[in-house]
């Protein structure tokens, strides 16, 4: 997987390959009915080969070739206005004035062009559905959850605003690291709190990658045993080492997938790698710690339990009670 900030660079490339094949579809179509043209377009290409030589050998000429191409430039603007074309017809035309869509101003800095692309390809690459990148905190709707206690002395709304609360405060201070463990039950909010967490993350510059465990074991499995064609396990590999070195890696339904002792040690590799290099990761999960703890090896667990805070969901199916 490319960084954004190379398919930014990418797409202004092909910005300029598309007006240059333009430009030159309209000089050869100028050439096709003007011989007038083909004169001048091939004087004005001999004149400023002769400028640059004038430059080099100490600006011999340098006048006198500077009015000829005037003269010619001139010619060109007469010749377009007698076939009705405007004057700027085979002049370059750029998205972004600044940068002449180079990603880069005269000075060499980043133009603004370039990071708005770059924002744009880092929210492509967090491989979030559009639903999910319309669920942030600010939209967390705490109506669902009742007020009111339950046998355990506890009430949805409590539960779920101080889910709310930690989820916040992990994304606020995503610099620090840190991991987080959404546990609850299905439907129960966790796909919503890791969308809040992300697109939070995402308004901070910051890059993000989502995918659930499933998809992820079956990447990890198909680059182990190398099973698709070499196209398929370069972007694989490719991915695989992005979700390594991604701001915030989510990742969606650990306990899903189909484990095998394989998978079971990829994941743990994975979030290893991210563990020793500071890389926060989120963790969603319908099971609890006795079942992880069967499911997965006791070091898994240990780093879960050691390295993660755990943020338990509400007990209903949020989804099912909106139905309703």
């Amino acid at each position: 997987m490319q960084s954004a900030q190379t398919m930014a660079l990418n797409e202004l490339k092909n910005i300029r390959e598309a007006r240059n094949a333009e430009l030159e579809r309209r000089r050869a179509e100028l050439r096709g009915i003007s011989s007038e043209y083909a004169a001048i377009e091939s004087g004005l290409q001999r004149a400023g080969n002769n400028l640059l030589r004038s430059v080099l050998n100490g600006g011999k000429d340098f006048d006198r070739i500077k009015d000829f191409i005037q003269t010619k430039q001139r010619e060109k603007t007469a010749l377009l206005r007698g076939l009705d074309l405007p004057a700027d017809y085979l002049d370059e035309k750029y998205n972004c004035e600044i940068c002449r869509d180079t990603g880069f101003d005269d000075e060499g800095k980043k133009c603004a062009c370039l990071k708005e692309l770059t924002a744009k390809f880092t929210i492509v690459n967090s491989n979030m559905s559009e639903m999910m990148k319309g669920q942030t905190f600010e939209n967390f709707d705490l109506s669902l959850f009742s007020p009111v206690p339950d046998t355990s002395g506890k009430a949805e709304l409590e539960i779920a605003r101080s889910a709310m609360d930690k989820a916040k405060n992990f994304a606020d201070n995503i610099e620090n690291g840190g991991n987080v463990l959404l546990k609850g039950g299905i439907g129960t909010g966790k796909t919503y709190l890791s969308s809040c967490i992300a697109n939070r993350v995402l308004d901070m510059g910051k890059t993000v990658y989502y995918e659930t465990a499933y998809k992820l074991c079956e990447l990890l499995e198909n680059i182990h045993f190398e099973k698709g064609d070499a196209e398929y396990l370069d972007h694989a590999a490719s991915v695989k080492k992005y979700a390594e070195d991604v701001d915030l890696l989510i990742i969606d339904d650990l306990g899903t997938e189909f484990q095998t002792q394989f998978t079971a040690a990829a994941l743990f590799d994975l979030f290893n790698t991210r563990l020793m290099r500071k890389k926060p990761t989120v963790i969603s999960t319908n099971l609890g710690l006795d079942e992880l703890n069967n499911n997965y090896s006791s070091r898994f667990i240990s780093r879960i339990i050691g390295e993660y805070t755990i943020i338990p969901t509400v007990s209903r199916d949020l989804r099912r009670k909106k139905y309703e």
